[in-house]
C-alpha cells in the first residue's frame, strides 16, 4: 500500500476537528450509494421489462420474412418453396399474401391488412392462443371466415357469430375507376368472422387472417406470387446458416431475422435504456460535486499536515495525491456500497417477486435481468466522475 494511499484512508475513517467534515462526506457516499443502487434496479427492471416485450414481440414473429427487393410481390414456384423446405433446420414454410383492404361489418367501415395464409400458419407462430373468442379457422365447410384482431372487431363491432358477414372490397388492378359504376371497379368478398384476437405484441390490432385463396382473388395476385414468405426453423439451428442457404435460393430477395423485423422498436427501447442511465449518472455526478466541497474543507483543516509533509521532504504532488485519493475513496465506498444494495435487492424481486405490478400485466411482479455489462458501465461510470471532480480541490492546494 502506497504512503498517499495510506494516509487517505486514515483520513477517511479518522474523527475530524470540524464535525461537518464528517457529515458531508457521510452525505456524499450516502447520494452516490442511492445514485448507485438506483441505477442497478431501473437498469435491472428496464432489463426485465425488455426480455417480457420482446418475448411478446417474438413469440409470434418468424424466425425469418423473406420479402421482395421492390414492389409488392415475390414470384416463388413450387420448385423454389420446395428447396426452402428441404433446407436443413428449417420446418415450415408459409407463403403469405397481403395488402391493405377496405372492410365494412354492418354499418361500420374500416381500412385493415388482409393476411392471406392456411390454417397450419395459427400452429407455427401461436396466433391461436391469444383467441379472445372463437376458433382459428379460415374455412367451415363451404362458408369462408376470418380471424379479426381485437382493436379491428371493436372499431367494427364486429362479433363471432353467422348473421353478419365482414365485405372486403379492393380495388381491381389495371382497372380504371367508374364514377357511374364505383362497384364494377372493386373486387369484393364475403367472410365471417370466427374468432378474435387479442392484440398482445404483434401486428394483429388492424389484421384480417383469411384464406389464401380468398386474399389472392381479392388482390389479384398472380399464381406464385406472394406478398411474402414467413420461414420457421427448428431449435437450436443454427440461423447464420440458414440465412445463408435463403441467400443462395434467393438472393434478391431481402431476408430479415425476427431482431430486423422489430428494428424500430428494438432502437427505440435501446434509446429509452441510454436515457434514463443519462438522468441517473447526471444525478450521481451533481451529487458528487459535494466531495468537492468536502476536500476543500479537509484541506483547510489539515494544513498543518501539509507542512509536515513538506518538512518530512514530501512533493506537492505526494501531498496532491493523498488529498485525491480521499475523494475517490468517498466515491468508490459509496458506489461500492449502493452497487451491493441494488444487486441483493434486484436478486429478491427476482427470486421472490416482492413488488408486484398493478393492473393486468403479462407478468405479476417486477420483472428483473441482471446484465453484468450494465453493473460495469455503473461502477466504471460513476467512479470515473469521482475520480475527476476529486482532482478539482487537490489541484488548488498549492495555488495561493
Amino acid at each position: 500500500m502506497g504512503t498517499p494511499l495510506h494516509i487517505a484512508l486514515r483520513y477517511l475513517f479518522a474523527k475530524k476537528k470540524h464535525n461537518v467534515i464528517n457529515i458531508i462526506s457521510i452525505i456524499s457516499a450516502a447520494g452516490i450509494a442511492i445514485g448507485s443502487m438506483a441505477l442497478v434496479l431501473i437498469l435491472s427492471v428496464y432489463n426485465g421489462f425488455d426480455n417480457s416485450i420482446r418475448e411478446i414481440y417474438e413469440g409470434f414473429k418468424a424466425d425469418f420474412t423473406i420479402t421482395p427487393p421492390e414492389g409488392k410481390t415475390i414470384e416463388t414456384p413450387p420448385q423454389t418453396l420446395g428447396l426452402i423446405s428441404s433446407t436443413e433446420g428449417v420446418v415450415y414454410v408459409c407463403t403469405v399474401v397481403s395488402d391493405n383492404i377496405f372492410v365494412r361489418y354492418g354499418k361500420k367501415e374500416a381500412i385493415a391488412t388482409i393476411i392471406g395464409t392456411d390454417t397450419a400458419y395459427f400452429k407455427w407462430n401461436g396466433i391461436a392462443a391469444n383467441l379472445i373468442e372463437g376458433t382459428a379457422r379460415l374455412r367451415n365447410g363451404e362458408i369462408r371466415e376470418a380471424l379479426i384482431g381485437e382493436d379491428l372487431a371493436r372499431r367494427l363491432e364486429a362479433r363471432v357469430r353467422f348473421l353478419t358477414p365482414l365485405e372486403l372490397y379492393y380495388p381491381q388492378k389495371g382497372e380504371e375507376f367508374s364514377i357511374t359504376n364505383p362497384l364494377a371497379s372493386i373486387n369484393g368478398a364475403k367472410v365471417f368472422p370466427s374468432a378474435i384476437l387479442r392484440d398482445s405484441g404483434y401486428e394483429i390490432e388492424n389484421a384480417i387472417y383469411t384464406e389464401s385463396s380468398l386474399a389472392r382473388e381479392l388482390i389479384g395476385v398472380q399464381k406464385n406470387e406472394y406478398s411474402y414468405l414467413e420461414v420457421y426453423t427448428a431449435p437450436g439451428t443454427d440461423k447464420d446458416k440458414i440465412r445463408e442457404a435463403l441467400h443462395s435460393i434467393l438472393p434478391d430477395s431481402i431476408i430479415r431475422d425476427k431482431q430486423q423485423q422489430n428494428s424500430t422498436l428494438y432502437k427505440m427501447m435501446k434509446a429509452e435504456k441510454f436515457a434514463v442511465y443519462m438522468i441517473l449518472f447526471f444525478v450521481i455526478a451533481i451529487i458528487s460535486i459535494n466531495i468537492f466541497s468536502c476536500l476543500s474543507m479537509l484541506v483547510t483543516e489539515k494544513e498543518d499536515d501539509i507542512s509536515t509533509f513538506l518538512s518530512m521532504g514530501a512533493t506537492k504532488e505526494t501531498i496532491m495525491r493523498i488529498f485525491h485519493l480521499h475523494g475517490f475513496l468517498i466515491c468508490v465506498t459509496g458506489c461500492c456500497t449502493g452497487t451491493i444494495i441494488g444487486l441483493a435487492a434486484a436478486f429478491l424481486q427476482k427470486e421472490y417477486g416482492i413488488i408486484s405490478l398493478p393492473g393486468n400485466y403479462i407478468v405479476s411482479a417486477y420483472p428483473v435481468d441482471i446484465q453484468f455489462a450494465d453493473i460495469a458501465i455503473i461502477v466504471i461510470g460513476v467512479c470515473l466522475t469521482g475520480y475527476l471532480i476529486s482532482w478539482l480541490p487537490s489541484g488548488k492546494i498549492f495555488k495561493n
